[in-house]
């Protein structure tokens, strides 16, 4: 009997030893003695790495692992680990038709104050070569150019726009659709914004705009490492902060009539109230286009309300304040002192079970007693 409690103990000293020996991220070894911790900048974290395999001198695109010779290749030199190649959108096709229904969703969660320029809109899956290469095109008017993406846009002689947008190949779904979000923005603010106030803002504004749609659209995705990565990216120098509490505070119409006539030329964390700062004269005289909508504090309702349950076509739909949805449906709705992005779980017979994405919460609103 002793025995077999002194082999069970030495079986399990053996099994805990081996546990608490990593294994190395690349080569799948256990380490023995001193290893590596390297950032894992596709999903987070840190990877543990031995040190014959951090000798390696190829690097994986996605994550920054060092990879084997077994890594897949792309035509233009990058890698990608056995994991995130997996992961990649490699077929051009299905990447473009990925970065097209990102536009489109934007347009739905953002029906009632924008619409996102479309049958203007070239879009290109590229290499790396033609991606650097694009920042040294002279020529372009205003153009966004950042690791995974460009923007150039063109006014032609009749006013008319014409953007050209290119996206790096073999990125995953989320980061596709992140880049995809930032670069749309950037066309709607070239046809939205006056010549005056694109010279007048200042680019991290202009950035932190667009980071601005991609972080609420992976918000939406619950991409949570998307989300943080782009808030510690440099590139919009601290604005996208600005920005995120600009919106949370004051909503996001009100984030827009600042871009387009704002006094500053960018805003400021500390003072989110801010971005109420806009001159009126360029607000009345400028041209409004159909596809935003005014702020009016005083006549947006004060709480959400279920107006009205009706069946078309076998389904059932909702009316809450001014917008109708079906079962899942993601719309946001503008209150008086705020804007709640909400997606509808249930419709039952007299009222609607809610889900408010920022916070979770749900909550059922019932049809008003008549």
């Amino acid at each position: 009997m002793r025995a077999v409690i002194a082999t069970a103990l030495l079986v399990g000293l053996v099994v805990t030893s081996f546990a608490q020996s990593p294994k190395c991220r690349v080569c799948e070894k256990p380490i023995e003695g001193k290893y590596i911790n390297v950032e894992d900048r596709a999903h987070g974290g840190k990877a543990a790495v031995c040190p014959e395999c951090a000798e390696l001198e190829s690097r994986c695109f996605a994550c920054s692992l060092p990879v084997k010779s077994t890594a897949t290749k792309q035509a233009d030199g990058r890698f990608l680990c056995e994991r995130d190649a997996k992961e990649a959108i490699l077929e051009n096709d299905e990447a473009r038709r990925i970065c097209l229904n990102t536009r489109e969703e934007l347009d739905r969660l953002y029906w009632r104050f924008l619409t996102l320029p479309s049958t203007n809109v070239s879009l290109n899956l590229v290499d790396q070569f033609t991606l650097t290469s694009l920042f040294k095109v002279p020529g372009y008017g205003r153009r966004c150019t950042a690791i995974f993406g460009a923007t150039s846009t063109h006014q032609l002689a009749d006013g008319a726009y014409v953007h050209t947008i290119s996206i790096l190949s073999g990125l995953s779904r989320k980061r596709l659709e992140a880049v995809a979000a930032h670069e749309f923005g950037h066309t709607w603010l070239a046809e939205n914004l006056s010549s005056g106030r694109k010279t007048n803002l200042a680019p991290e504004a202009i950035e932190a705009f667009c980071e601005l749609l991609a972080y609420q659209w992976m918000d939406q995705q619950q991409a949570e490492f998307e989300k943080q990565s782009i808030k510690e990216n440099p590139y919009a120098r601290g604005q996208l902060d600005a920005f995120l509490k600009a919106d949370a505070v004051h909503g996001f119409n009100t984030v827009l009539e600042w871009l387009k006539s704002g006094e500053a030329s960018e805003l400021d964390a500390d003072d989110p109230d801010g971005v109420r700062s806009v001159r009126a004269a360029a607000a009345t005289s400028a041209p409004r286009r159909v596809d935003t909508i005014s702020r009016q504090p005083a006549s947006l309702p004060e709480k959400l309300a279920l107006k009205g349950i009706s069946n078309g076509s076998g389904r059932r739909f909702a009316i809450i304040n001014d917008r109708t949805f079906g079962v899942l449906d993601l719309a946001r709705l503008q209150l008086a002192q705020t804007n709640l992005l909400i997606r509808c779980l249930e419709i039952r017979t007299n009222s609607v079970v809610i889900r408010i994405e920022s916070t979770g919460e749900r909550q059922e609103l019932f049809l008003p007693k008549e």
